[in-house]
């Protein structure tokens, strides 16, 4: 009996490659630690001032409060985002700030965090000043701003992440919705803040959402990198801020003509 000494060939598939996995392009917060430092500072020198629930020293502090702004002091749109009534708020507000604004700052950049807080922030005061009398003060309309914008990156790359990204977006949708149904519920909260900050938080999260591009790394490999257009997100976040300085003029003349002054 004959035996071959020729080996059979058999056909091997080639291997699957393995997927490269890249890395979003993270950048290094500061602001956020920054504006907890500054609303405890706030709320420490109004409580040694005479009590952070003290409504003489949250209007001497620069709560949003309708006959002076109405009167001219518009810079109280403003302030009324770094003080808390009380340290219940202070330290709610605070966790909030953390949670959100590091996500925010890592993955936006420190300048557009610094200018969707700040914007979010003044939406939330000016669409309270246009539709509610109460003295208000606190730094949830500028929160929910930055709950808008990191809504809108997950929404915008729920398909790259997985399934951890579309668990991370169910859940800010689920958290946003809780907040706003319970703002209704809730005569003490100012919910006007809560919706106008989170409207120009989704606005200005959609115009500085980073647009990742694959590129080629010389002494690496392939990597991300950030290559949205910054012309036209600024040229937005300005007609914002146009926008609003329009609202508060139409707040003012609206309770002017209401004899509130």
């Amino acid at each position: 009996m004959a035996f071959s000494t020729v080996s059979p060939v058999i056909d091997r598939p080639d291997p699957v490659p393995e997927p490269v996995r890249l890395r979003v392009p993270l950048h290094v917060p500061l602001w956020t630690y920054i504006l907890l430092g500054i609303n405890a500072l706030v709320w420490l020198a109004m409580t040694l001032a005479g009590g952070s629930e003290n409504t003489l020293i949250l209007v001497i502090f620069g709560a949003k409060y309708q006959p002076l702004i109405a009167a001219g002091e518009y810079w109280r749109l403003l302030t009324a985002n770094f003080l808390h009534i009380g340290i219940v708020h202070l330290l709610m507000n605070s966790y909030a700030l953390y949670l959100f604004g590091l996500q925010v700052e890592r993955r936006f950049g420190r300048l557009k965090f610094v200018v969707m807080y700040l914007l979010s922030g003044l939406g939330g005061t000016v669409l309270s000043y246009v539709g509610s009398s109460a003295l208000s003060a606190g730094a949830s309309g500028a929160i929910f701003g930055l709950v808008g914008a990191i809504t809108v990156y997950y929404a915008t790359y729920r398909d790259a992440f997985g399934a951890q990204g579309k668990q991370q977006l169910s859940s800010l949708l689920l958290v946003t919705g809780y907040n706003i149904l319970w703002g209704f519920i809730n005569p003490r909260i100012d919910n006007l803040g809560h919706l106008g900050g989170l409207a120009i938080g989704l606005v200005l999260g959609w115009a500085f959402c980073p647009r990742y591009v694959l590129s080629m790394d010389p002494g690496g490999g392939p990597e991300l990198k950030d290559r949205a257009p910054r012309g036209r997100a600024l040229a937005l976040a300005g007609a914002v801020a146009v926008l609003l300085a329009v609202l508060s003029g139409l707040g003012t003349w609206l309770h002017t003509r209401a004899g509130i002054l």
